[in-house]
């Protein structure tokens, strides 16, 4: 199972409902960041999101790799008034990561922007800079199929099943 939100909200809680794996895309996706590169930067759709950001990269365990997180400030259903204008404001942001920052790793920082990746490498490319561009969707995919191709699921002694309780209330 996969949450198709950048924010992973309700991962805990899923991870303790069952009993195969559930992954949340920035988790996902920030670990393998964290092995492709020293440093790693989110460029996500708004600002307002970035503090979330940075606290999920503290609670994931990778917060001192994290160079930085940025927005491009549009909100991802913009991406279908303009693909062109939404892809070059990533490469933008993703260049700023690089030079200021010092990014070696681009992870896209929402699930809505799934296949960009290839678009913003290619940007990236163009500028001279060759460096890994993480789709977070696709990224969480493969790692729950290889989960499950390995048997693995998350463990019961992180993640119990709560106690089974009645229900009141209603009729």
């Amino acid at each position: 199972m996969i949450i198709n939100c950048f924010g992973d909200p309700g991962l805990d809680a899923a991870r303790e409902m069952v009993s195969i794996p559930v992954l949340g895309p920035c988790e996902a996706s920030m670990h393998v960041a964290a092995m492709l590169g020293h440093k790693f930067s989110v460029i996500t759709v708004l600002e307002r999101l970035i503090p979330e950001l940075e606290l999920h990269a503290q609670k994931y365990g990778v917060g001192w790799k994290l160079a930085s997180a940025r927005s491009v400030d549009l909100p991802v259903l913009d991406l279908e008034k303009g693909r062109e204008q939404f892809v070059g404001r990533m490469v933008e942001k993703a260049v700023e990561a690089i030079e200021e920052d010092g990014a070696h790793v681009i992870v896209l920082g929402c699930t809505g922007l799934a296949g960009l990746d290839v678009q913003v490498k290619a940007g990236l490319r163009e500028k001279g800079y060759e460096v890994p561009v993480i789709d977070p969707a696709s990224t969480a995919l493969k790692i729950a199929e290889a989960l499950v191709d390995a048997k693995l699921t998350h463990s019961k002694r992180s993640y119990p099943a709560p106690p089974e309780k009645e229900i009141v209330g209603y009729p």
